[in-house]
């Protein structure tokens, strides 16, 4: 058997579509994708007030500037919902059992007390699951059509835990003239993948593992084509989401590509199977189930692009588990 596919769960995991996995999260977020325009031209105020804190933040970042970030962030993020479903109960009703779905609690791997070992050995377990899912070559594909039109494309994944995606990605492309980076700011994560890059196979694309800040991406601008982010943006609060994009796209010619998780009551129920079938290991299954619900529905991703001043945003749902973002500072 191929030790990168499993016999159940790959043929099927990319072939369900949203629309079948998460068919009410999807007519919520159809209308948040609406309604988005309206939002944005209705609160321009707050609207720039955010580039104007997004740009400050880049520079010298101030407590009481992180604060109200994180306050307009949200606010539009709500404003948009209510918008979504103004006059339309069917769809509030919708909207208050995703509501009722969302948490901001801590993942196990993300609480206090959680020990190193328990951090490397959930990277290796969340690596195995990706690769059983046949998940890294879906996003894969969507790396490589974003940088499609780019000889000797430089792409970075930033927050890239223990690099696990590009390392894979490195073994498995046809395309040898990639420049390929993984940077997090764990100097644990960092050293786990530096290791995991030492034993590449050979003729593998060389994998740089560095230690970098992802809301501090200025001196890398211009020296990078496309900014990824995987499964990771679910970790962090609103405003260092934003954060995160508005430095991508200053640094990378073709933008960010953002891929997490959908958050769905199918998408629970899908994790909690597939991390059963794949990598029963109990941390795993809790923090994956927890994962959906910290996870995103695409017009949440689409507002952060706007935020961040892009002028090309789209943002989908891809496969039945994934939000997907793809924003440039240009429009195409």
């Amino acid at each position: 058997m191929n030790p990168h596919r499993h016999p159940i769960l790959t043929p099927i995991a990319g072939r369900i579509p949203p629309t079948l996995s998460a068919p009410l999260a999807m007519r919520l977020d159809a209308a948040m994708q609406a309604a988005l325009p309206t939002l944005l031209a209705r609160e321009a105020y707050v609207v720039t007030r955010v580039a104007t804190l997004l740009d400050v933040l880049a520079v010298a970042p101030e407590p009481a500037d992180l604060v109200q970030l994180e306050h307009d962030v949200r606010t539009l993020k709500q404003q948009l919902r209510d918008l979504a479903c103004q006059g339309q109960p069917g769809l509030r009703a919708i909207e208050l059992a995703d509501r009722l779905l969302a948490s901001e609690r801590p993942e196990l791997m993300d609480a206090a007390w959680s020990p190193a070992w328990l951090h490397a050995a959930e990277m290796r377990w969340l690596d195995k699951f990706n690769r059983d899912l046949g998940n890294y070559a879906r996003w894969q594909a969507l790396v490589l059509a974003a940088v499609a039109d780019v000889p000797e494309a430089r792409i970075e994944d930033v927050a890239a835990g223990a690099a696990g995606f590009l390392l894979w990605l490195a073994e498995h492309t046809d395309r040898r003239d990639l420049h390929l980076s993984a940077s997090d700011y764990s100097t644990n994560y960092v050293a786990q993948g530096q290791r995991a890059a030492a034993r590449a196979k050979p003729g593998a694309i060389p994998v740089a593992v560095l230690r970098r800040d992802a809301t501090h991406l200025a001196s890398i601008a211009g020296q990078v084509d496309l900014i990824v982010c995987t499964q990771a943006t679910h970790h962090m609060p609103p405003a260092l989401i934003a954060r995160l994009v508005h430095q991508g796209l200053r640094a990378a010619t073709h933008g960010v590509l953002l891929i997490d998780v959908l958050r769905s009551a199918g998408g629970m129920l899908a994790a909690g199977i597939g991390t059963n079938l794949s990598t029963p290991a109990p941390p795993l299954m809790i923090d994956a189930m927890q994962s959906i619900r910290r996870g995103f529905l695409p017009a949440e991703f689409a507002l952060y692009g706007h935020l961040a001043g892009a002028r090309y945003v789209r943002a989908d749902a891809q496969g039945p588990a994934y939000a997907v973002l793809h924003a440039r500072l240009h429009a195409q």
